[in-house]
């Protein structure tokens, strides 16, 4: 791992009188970490997907699964430093019960180089909320958020790059089509607000509406995320040449907006 929370992450540095009453950030820093330290399932799933394909599945189980769950670790450890009183585990319980029935080898794409489309639309939402989150944190003056988002932000565009490996290696030996490749990002875009974040959400118990909670969400997200690196991110695996990708992109910009990110 590059860098590692416990020995990397200042949380005693944390001005916690300044966010204790932060509840976006909270709930937003709560629902991040149910999901990503739950990425040993999603790593099981990819593994059983690509066996034979020794370097994809080495690479998962080695480098991309310990960072995900780290993500995880990191922000649990910064929740309960801030907010020692929420019963994390308690709540995560909650929220497996609801996920884990979901995640099975069989909701993941048809093909190989269509599973890494989908991973490369995911890792393209994680990179950039996270990046929203290190300039939340330059806003409120909070630079140990700033670094740990920062940090893992970095993680997840390596991550992309590394599915889009796995992609390319694939896209070939299926001939995917660019219309084929776009049906996917489409039906990948509209997920964006996907069932995951709702059912951790919900786990929280919180007295706030999931609609509001998304709400707080978009007005944070008008001000603060890099829909820029998201559209160029997100139409990566089209293979444009750059005249083409920068029409694309002008169509595909306004989408994120609509959608609420």
């Amino acid at each position: 791992m590059k860098w590692n929370y416990e020995n990397d992450i200042a949380y005693e540095n944390i001005d916690i009188d300044k966010i204790k009453e932060n509840r976006f950030l909270f709930e937003t820093l709560a629902i991040a970490s149910f999901i990503e330290i739950t990425s040993d399932v999603y790593d099981a799933n990819l593994s059983e997907y690509y066996k034979g394909d020794d370097t994809t599945v080495e690479w998962l189980n080695q480098t991309w699964a310990p960072e995900e769950i780290q993500h995880g670790k990191s922000l649990k450890q910064y929740i309960n430093t801030v907010w020692p009183e929420f019963e994390w585990e308690k709540h995560y319980n909650v929220f497996t019960k609801n996920y884990l029935p979901l995640c099975k080898v069989d909701a993941l794409e048809s093909t190989r180089a269509r599973e890494m489309v989908a991973r490369m639309v995911v890792e393209t939402g994680t990179s950039t909320l996270y990046k929203a989150l290190v300039n939340y944190a330059k806003e409120i003056n909070e630079p140990v958020l700033e670094s740990l988002t920062l940090k893992i932000s970095k993680d997840e565009v390596y991550h992309f790059e590394m599915f889009e490996k796995v992609f390319k290696k694939y896209k070939d030996k299926e001939k995917l089509t660019r219309k084929e490749i776009t049906k996917i990002l489409y039906i990948r875009l509209k997920e964006i607000n996907n069932e995951d974040m709702k059912i951790a959400f919900e786990a929280l118990q919180s007295d706030e509406s999931y609609d509001a909670y998304l709400q707080q969400l978009s007005q944070v997200a008008k001000k603060h995320y890099p829909y820029k690196m998201a559209t160029k991110m997100f139409i990566r695996p089209l293979d444009l040449h750059d005249s083409f990708e920068r029409i694309v992109a002008m169509t595909v910009s306004p989408a994120f907006k609509i959608l609420g990110i």
